[in-house]
């Protein structure tokens, strides 16, 4: 097989969202390889440069995808959150909110609420939730 320390040389836990990303287009890119490369042999077509182009790509198991697959997950919604904070100090209801992440304005509230929730009880005082925040909260009705 080819390279593999540059897709899976860390922990996912510490590594940016890029490298965390292309831990997953590899993974999804072998994937892909490794059907294209059965279809192939049941075609009766030769498979040999699919069969190179896999061995060249690093090496990244099922594992390791998932744990990237779940820290982008946790970036990702990180971002969502102060993303949604952003829009209502913006002047955006909690329906225009939930609309642009495809659920109801509740749903949208509600997700917003349990962040805070969380954040409070957390024991790291730096993660509190802040004033800032709590305001964004405002009403679920607007």
């Amino acid at each position: 097989m080819g390279d593999d320390t540059a897709a899976t040389s860390e922990p996912a836990d510490v590594r940016s969202l890029e490298e965390l990303l292309e831990v997953l287009r590899i993974s999804d890119q072998r994937e892909l390889y490794e059907r294209g490369i059965e279809q192939q042999r049941e075609a009766g077509h030769p498979v040999a440069v699919l069969v190179k182009a896999l061995a060249d790509l690093p090496g990244v198991t099922g594992l390791e995808a998932l744990r990237a697959s779940r820290r982008v997950v946790e970036l990702l919604t990180g971002a969502r959150w102060h993303m949604m904070r952003q829009a209502r100090e913006e002047g955006s209801s909690w329906s225009e909110v939930g609309a642009a992440l495809g659920m109801s304005k509740q749903a949208a509230y509600d997700f917003y609420r349990r962040k805070l929730d969380q954040q409070d009880k957390s024991p790291d005082p730096e993660t509190a939730s802040s004033p800032r925040s709590r305001a964004a909260l405002g009403k679920p009705t607007s």
